[in-house]
């Protein structure tokens, strides 16, 4: 079984907004991705968890510490998707918002059983700033 790793959390460069007390849960099969998505959002302030699957991440939520305020979760993953993950936080975690990325575009990956047209959604590759505008963003709305 693979394990949630935490990221040794960097210290965010000055001027930046102090995001810290905001925890977020990355989502990735891909361990490159993963890795890099976490240290984007550290540069930000954030903290950051991280999960290799859709299971592992429930599993994280499910235990509730440490808390956590929005997930941003790849799309294609292999036994549970990113959207049936999306789904299933909805029903166990209301108001627990959710990003979607993915290196496709969003109607090649939501076009069969889209759960919703409006969903929040970054493609693969992202500059860091676009990813923290669209994660404030909906923290903002959220909190």
């Amino acid at each position: 079984m693979t394990e949630v790793t935490e990221v040794p959390l960097r210290p965010h460069p000055q001027g930046q907004s102090d995001s810290g007390s905001k925890r977020l849960l990355v989502v990735d099969d891909e361990p490159a991705a993963l890795v890099i998505t976490s240290r984007m959002l550290q540069g930000a302030g954030f903290e950051t968890l991280q999960a290799p699957s859709a299971r592992e991440a429930l599993r994280l939520l499910d235990e509730g510490h440490p808390r956590v305020d929005l997930v941003i979760t790849d799309v294609v993953m292999p036994e549970t998707d990113g959207r049936a993950l999306g789904r299933l936080i909805a029903e166990r975690f209301p108001g627990l918002p959710v990003i979607y990325m993915s290196a496709y575009a969003a109607e090649d990956v939501f076009h069969r059983g889209s759960p919703g047209p409006n969903l929040p959604f970054i493609r693969k590759p992202f500059a860091p700033e676009v990813l923290v505008e669209l994660v404030q963003k909906h923290l903002a709305v959220s909190g």
